[in-house]
């Protein structure tokens, strides 16, 4: 037994995603990565009839445990086809010379000016600032810092882990999944 011939049963169960993925075309590709998780959230050893078995043997229960599986698969992709939107329409600005095409380094230009406005007002000036004026400032430099972390997360991203995640993410989850 393979791990492409548990898509039916998972199907069987209601687990139409999972079943596509592992029933798939690329099923014996995913299956030994997608089937050991789907073996540890079961609590059996990471082979296909040891998977087979423990549905059979408690349908309900293992219906339910991959059905959480299940739900984070889907919450994934739709994660990532969020990212794919984006960037897709990003690429369609570049693409058509829209003027709207630099609006994300335009506003990254101006969050930066700002901030280091901001940092030169509070931090430098010496003159005496009324206390209802140092607040807001004192907000705006808030905002201002926010943005900035906001604006550098756009350009490198939040994090290498997120990215190799996402990358992973992405190989793991084949086109079948997206119905």
């Amino acid at each position: 037994m393979d791990w492409s011939a548990l898509g039916g049963q998972l199907a069987q169960i209601g687990l139409p995603a999972l079943g596509t993925l592992l029933g798939g075309p690329l099923g014996g590709a995913v299956g030994g990565i997608v089937g050991k998780g789907v073996a540890a959230a079961l609590g059996v050893a990471p082979t296909p009839e040891a998977v087979s078995k423990a549905i059979a043997d408690d349908p309900t229960g293992a219906s339910i445990k991959l059905a959480e599986i299940e739900a984070e698969t889907k919450r994934q992709d739709a994660y990532l086809a969020d990212i794919a939107n984006a960037r897709a329409m990003q690429l369609g600005l570049v693409q058509t010379h829209s003027w709207t095409q630099n609006m994300p380094a335009i506003l990254t230009l101006l969050i930066i000016a700002s901030w280091i406005t901001l940092t030169i007002a509070l931090y430098f000036v010496q003159a005496e600032i009324p206390e209802r004026v140092y607040q807001l400032l004192s907000q705006a430099y808030g905002a201002a810092n926010l943005a900035l972390g906001t604006a550098i997360a756009f350009w490198l991203g939040s994090s290498r882990s997120s990215q190799v995640k996402d990358n992973q993410i992405t190989a793991l989850l084949p086109a079948a999944v997206r119905r």
